[in-house]
């Protein structure tokens, strides 16, 4: 069996460039999302991002075929994981009974607020709460690890994926912080590939921003952290702010985590089941 993750979008929220910025040198990224896949043809989505058109046909373009998803899974309740979720309603895609799993917060949240709430009532998504239970897809196996993370609307989660029973995958684009989260280094030492937050890279990139106002761990903070797990870990940074330099090649940071074994995101990029 061969299971396959891509990057749909590597970037913040807002992606890169956003509105209101002129595009700078760089990639432009779409806002972070994932999916996974095997052979036998279940595919999975990792955030519904507000660039879900592009990131679908990104898809169908990499399997050559129109892509059925079979559930969709979503982090928490900020703009970029969730609002591409209206393309599944009666004006666009018009899905029926697609699986969302999400933290009971979120599928509450949908529920009691409109469009989002037309969703469900209509029958384009069946929404399952995520607490404690394992939702199993295919070969896949996910489970809703809890984050501390800025909460105004709903809690947020990282999503931990096993392949037949083993550990294989952690998606956690949102943070505070790897210090307000005790078990960080233990849950992300359990899996072999590792997404993480990768949002800024310096607390001066937005001087018009109080950062401790949108708190994500700092690039440099995770490669300290984290850099001894990269010898036999593959760890990528991703929810990178179109303010951050990581993945430009003449940036600094960009050479410091690649030299420290950690890969930078890009939308587009593939991750194989070994």
């Amino acid at each position: 069996m061969m299971a396959s993750a891509v990057i749909l979008g590597s970037g913040q929220d807002g992606g890169s460039p956003q509105v209101g910025y002129r595009r700078a040198a760089g990639l432009d990224r779409s806002a972070s999302s994932i999916a996974l896949f095997d052979d036998d043809g279940t595919v999975l989505l990792f955030d519904a991002s507000p660039d879900i058109r592009l990131q679908y046909h990104r898809l169908a373009e990499h399997l050559d075929t129109e892509p059925t998803l079979d559930a969709v899974f979503v982090t928490h309740g900020h703009m970029g994981h969730y609002s591409g979720l209206l393309h599944f309603g009666m004006e666009a895609a018009a899905t029926t009974s697609l699986a969302l799993f999400a933290p009971k917060t979120v599928t509450d949240f949908l529920g009691k607020n409109q469009p989002w709430a037309s969703l469900l009532s209509g029958g384009h998504l069946v929404a399952t709460p995520m607490e404690s239970a394992v939702a199993t897809v295919g070969p896949f196996s996910v489970t809703a690890i809890p984050v501390p993370h800025r909460d105004e609307h709903t809690d947020t989660v990282a999503f931990s994926v096993e392949v037949e029973g083993r550990p294989w995958l952690l998606y956690l684009p949102d943070i505070d912080g790897w210090a307000a989260w005790r078990d960080a280094e233990r849950v992300i030492a359990s899996h072999p590939v590792a997404l993480l937050d990768a949002t800024f890279s310096s607390a001066t990139e937005l001087p018009a921003r109080d950062l401790d106002a949108i708190r994500h761990p700092l690039v440099p903070d995770t490669i300290e952290r984290f850099s001894h797990l990269t010898s036999d870990h593959m760890i990528v940074l991703t929810h990178i702010n179109h303010s951050n330099p990581l993945g430009r090649p003449d940036a600094p940071i960009t050479k410091t985590a690649t030299d420290q074994g950690f890969f930078v995101a890009y939308d587009g990029l593939v991750i194989d089941h070994v």
